[in-house]
């Protein structure tokens, strides 16, 4: 019974994964698909049969207020970061048929 449920619980978390789901919404549609929503790609790299295509989108995340369920009288407080998603993608014949996503996080001082 408990192998069955730890089967389940890692089928579970496969599948919402954010790259599974980004593979969901985007893999056999055409680039430009892609491109209405990230803009450019930063880089291409042609190959023999496919080409790769590396699109970036950069944010801002501001400090926030970490709770605490008490009252203190220093709060803790999150600093600023800037959060970079590098898409890299691989498309054969103008379809997408491969993604991932990889994101890097930078603290502000």
């Amino acid at each position: 019974m408990r192998v069955l449920l730890f089967i389940v619980a890692v089928v579970i978390m496969v599948s919402c994964s954010s790259q599974r789901n980004l593979q969901k919404t985007y893999i056999g549609k055409p680039l430009s698909s892609l491109e209405s929503e990230l803009g450019k790609p930063q880089t291409v790299f042609n190959k023999e049969s496919e080409n790769i295509y590396i699109f970036e989108k950069i944010e801002m995340l501001k400090s926030t207020e970490i709770s605490q369920h008490k009252l203190t009288l220093d709060p803790m407080v999150t600093p600023k970061v800037k959060k970079t998603s590098r898409y890299t993608v691989t498309v054969v014949d103008e379809v997408i048929t491969k993604i991932e996503l990889e994101e890097q996080y930078d603290r502000n001082n």
